[in-house]
């Protein structure tokens, strides 16, 4: 006898993103594996965004708009969650696309390993002059994630709805790295399993997003610093996730163009607790600086 396949709910969280949505949309519904609901959860939109998915869901049963007051993005996927009725919850941002086996081969993972909580994977960075592939480490322990987002972003991510709730969904209070601090309540929980395939086509475009605003993504990152590191008695324990989050911030510096901050980061981070990762993250910041002085400069107005 064959058994049904898992149940699925898709919560998107969007704003403003009329242009952009209807790719998200289109790579759900081209899923190997089909999904249940489809939960447009709109964050108070100008731009058109809830007429046309108002008129969309008129057509389509599988997909449901939710409207609601501008609160931010976490909000907006903590009212997703809550509609669910489904065994596993996917998100996907409104300007990403996931590839056509991306559910598939998640799910895939089950068939070993019936005890995963979360299934993520590899990520394909587009929308910059070179693209770029991530693929994160399969089941990062407690201490991987104490250190940094080792998961990545919620495109990625399809979580057991029983665990959602166990660990109360998204922190809206934090003003970044919510996702980050959700994955590491939910490793609490159980094991997450990675399909290191890059599945999600994630936008690093030039549109307005947390990412690109520098301030909210550091007081985020000191922000759920403070809480990885609270109940952390061991020193060297201690030494080394401060360490660790040193490199993370030298990254988001080094992302907006501050490299000799970067670099005295990475420094700090190294006498700190030497590993190669500070090597590493050291090497791509001072190539960057290589390269920008290479670059040539405007001729001066005569």
């Amino acid at each position: 006898m064959k058994h049904a396949g898992p149940t699925i709910d898709v919560v998107i969280p969007t704003y403003n993103r009329r242009d952009l949505l209807p790719e998200a949309i289109a790579s759900i519904k081209a899923q190997t594996l089909p999904v249940a609901r489809i939960f447009i959860v709109d964050d108070g939109s100008t731009d058109g965004t809830i007429e046309w998915v108002r008129t969309l869901a008129q057509d389509d049963p599988a997909i449901e708009l939710v409207e609601m007051q501008h609160g931010g993005a976490n909000v907006a996927r903590n009212a997703g969650i809550a509609r669910a009725q489904s065994e596993w919850v996917a998100f996907l941002d409104s300007d990403d696309a996931w590839e056509p086996d991306k559910l598939e081969r998640q799910f895939a993972l089950l068939e070993e390993r019936p005890d995963l909580v979360g299934l993520f994977c590899g990520f394909r960075l587009v929308g910059i002059k070179v693209e770029k592939i991530h693929r994160p480490r399969d089941n990062p322990s407690l201490l991987d994630l104490r250190c940094a987002n080792g998961l990545g972003s919620t495109s990625g991510a399809v979580i057991r709805r029983s665990a959602l709730q166990e660990a109360t969904g998204f922190n809206p209070e934090l003003p970044s790295c919510q996702d980050w601090d959700l994955w590491f309540r939910l490793r609490r929980i159980g094991p997450m399993g990675v399909a290191r395939l890059p599945l999600v086509r994630f936008n690093c475009g030039p549109h307005e997003r947390i990412t690109t605003n520098m301030n909210k993504v550091l007081s985020g990152h000191r922000a759920i610093f403070a809480n990885l590191l609270a109940d952390v008695e061991r020193a060297g324990e201690r030494a080394r996730i401060r360490s660790q989050h040193k490199l993370v911030e030298a990254e988001i510096k080094r992302r907006f163009g501050s490299n000799g901050a970067a670099l005295w980061l990475i420094l700090r981070s190294f006498l700190q607790a030497p590993s190669k990762r500070a090597l590493a993250v050291g090497w791509r910041t001072t190539r960057g600086i290589w390269d920008d002085l290479r670059q040539p400069r405007p001729a001066s107005a005569a």
